[in-house]
C-alpha cells in the first residue's frame, strides 16, 4: 500500500477515470497532477536540505517527516498517473544550499501552500468520489506540512534572515 492509501496499480484507477471522461477534462487533470508531482518532488528535496541545516533535533525530525511524506506522495501519485519518467528526470531539482534562513523556509511554506491549493483544484476537476478523497487527503498532508513549517518559523530568532546585518526591517 502506498502513501495515497491504494495499492500501486500502474495508474489503473486514474486511467479508468480518464477513459470515462471527455478528453479536455482528462488532459487538464493529467497536466495538473503531473505538475503537482514535479513540484512535490522539488519541495521534498528542499525540505530535506532545510532539515539537515536545523540544529534543534525536534524541528529537524519534524521537517524530515514532512520531506519524506512529500517524497512518498509524489512517487505514489507519479506511479498512479504514469508520469514516473518525468519525475525521475526532475528528481534532482535546483538546490538551495547554504545556511538555514527564514527566507528559505518562507519560500518552502509558500510552495507547500501552493501544493495544497493545487490538490484542492485537482479535486474540483473530478466527479470521481474516490479520486477526490485521495486528493483531499494529499491536500491535508500539505496543510499539516504548512503547520510544521509555521511552527519552526515561529521559533527562529528574529536575526535569521538572508538580508545583510542591519538592513532588515524591524
Amino acid at each position: 500500500m502506498n502513501s495515497m492509501g491504494t495499492r500501486p496499480q500502474g495508474g489503473s484507477w486514474l486511467r479508468r477515470w480518464f477513459g470515462g471522461n471527455g478528453p479536455g477534462g482528462a488532459e487538464a487533470l493529467q497536466a495538473l497532477l503531473t505538475r503537482i508531482c514535479l513540484q512535490e518532488t522539488a519541495l521534498a528535496c528542499h525540505l530535506a536540505e532545510r532539515a539537515r541545516a536545523l540544529r534543534f533535533g525536534p524541528h529537524r525530525r519534524s521537517l524530515e517527516v514532512v520531506a519524506e511524506r512529500d517524497r512518498q506522495n509524489a512517487h505514489a501519485l507519479a506511479r498512479e498517473i504514469g508520469c514516473e519518467t518525468a519525475l525521475t528526470a526532475a528528481a534532482t531539482p535546483t538546490r538551495r544550499p547554504g545556511t538555514l534562513t527564514a527566507t528559505k523556509l518562507i519560500r518552502d511554506l509558500d510552495e507547500t501552500e501552493d501544493l495544497y491549493a493545487l490538490y484542492r483544484q485537482a479535486g474540483r476537476l473530478t466527479s470521481d468520489v474516490t479520486l477526490r478523497g485521495k486528493l483531499d487527503g494529499l491536500a491535508a498532508d500539505e496543510a499539516r506540512g504548512s503547520q510544521t513549517i509555521r511552527g519552526i518559523l515561529a521559533t527562529l530568532d528574529n536575526y535569521v534572515t538572508d538580508l545583510p546585518w542591519g538592513s532588515h526591517v524591524s
